[in-house]
């Protein structure tokens, strides 16, 4: 029987590796995120359209949870499962679920589109090796105190299995600090990047612990490179029947997505390989500039109340502004620079709601 190689060693280079979970790519130039709430409730499918509209790419969809005490919220099981289906049918992407036991992967894997693999699991190695002779994509998290070696150790078990679409996801350690619920480690994502090739996520929420953090620790992660993200997110996040405190609303995740993808757009590689990869590019780059604009008009919008009733148009100011965007951008030169600034001028002060004269 042939099998999938082994994670390759330091001396060994590699190709990086891409994993897609139903039609969205982890490895490529966009940096999607997972998201939805901690546990599957009741209202599942009622939930996730508002975490769809803002901006997920696939549904976190766990109905068996791990709990520290028996005495917690355990997860629907079974009678979860049909919510999984109602939500892939209700928002149309991909979900994203923990089996825990052999058991659970076969008829799990009818009602999700890849499985995820958590930290107190990590080492449940007759799973490990159950997720690895499954079709679906497997994302593995690394276990509470696991050293790296001992994460690649785990990704073995599931490439030995002969399936190769896996994705590691960094969510914190156990350090000696306490203030967050764990230590987030970013170097993570560019030592395992390069060692393994494969695509490495992080999941904020688990190693803040506060709502308050997740957004501060998700932009941390991908400016260090990360190839997505894993958001707890719920529309009450207060009501949330597992990890409260962690859960963010759709609206703080709709600003995450977006900050996600104009950080991503400046800052990761472009892919040129293909005229596709250079409109993808384009593309990633397109919705930066857009997220841009937007905060532009607003700003333009404040600018022109602070003037008053009767603004005057700064000539030398707009020579000013077109003179910088040509140094930054020497490929347009001074006269492609001039104008696209005027239009994005022009286009502005159209926007806002004063009259229409330069800020």
């Amino acid at each position: 029987m042939t099998t999938a190689p082994l994670l390759p060693t330091a001396a060994r280079p590699h190709a990086h590796h891409a994993v897609r979970i139903g039609d969205v790519l982890f490895g490529g130039g966009s940096v999607p995120v997972i998201a939805g709430p901690c546990a599957v409730e009741p209202e599942y499918a009622a939930q996730v359209p508002a975490i769809a509209a803002a901006g997920a790419s696939v549904l976190r969809g766990c109905v068996h949870k791990p709990r520290t005490r028996p005495d917690t919220f355990q997860g629907l099981g079974v009678d979860g499962y049909p919510l999984l289906d109602a939500a892939r049918a209700a928002t149309g992407l991909p979900v994203l679920s923990e089996p825990l036991e052999v058991a659970d992967v076969e008829r799990l894997g009818r009602h999700c589109d890849a499985f995820l693999i958590g930290a107190r699991s990590m080492q449940n190695t007759p799973l490990l090796r159950e997720v690895g002779r499954s079709l679906h994509p497997v994302v593995l998290k690394r276990g509470l105190s696991a050293t790296y070696d001992e994460w690649l150790g785990a990704a073995e078990y599931v490439l030995a299995g002969g399936n190769d679409q896996l994705i590691l996801c960094e969510r914190g350690i156990r350090t000696f600090e306490t203030a967050t619920r764990n230590t987030l480690d970013v170097a993570a994502i560019p030592v395992l990047r390069e060692r393994t090739g494969l695509p490495v996520i992080v999941d904020p929420s688990h190693a803040a612990g506060q709502r308050a953090w997740v957004a501060p620790l998700a932009m941390a992660a991908v400016a260090a490179g990360a190839d997505g993200l894993i958001v707890e997110c719920h529309p009450d996040p207060t009501a949330s029947w597992s990890d409260a405190a962690q859960a963010i609303s759709p609206e703080q995740l709709r600003s995450i997505v977006d900050a996600t993808e104009f950080l991503s757009a400046a800052t990761r590689p472009s892919l040129l390989g293909s005229l596709s990869d250079c409109r993808e590019s384009i593309d990633r780059v397109d919705a930066a500039i857009a997220r841009l604009l937007e905060h532009r008009a607003a700003l333009v919008g404040a600018a022109q109340a602070h003037k008053g009733a009767r603004p005057t148009r700064d000539a030398e100011r707009e020579v000013r502004i077109a003179r910088r965007v040509a140094a930054r951008a020497p490929r347009l030169g001074e006269a492609g620079a001039e104008a696209v600034m005027q239009a994005i001028i022009e286009s502005c002060l159209a926007a806002s709601s004063e009259p229409a004269l330069a800020s």
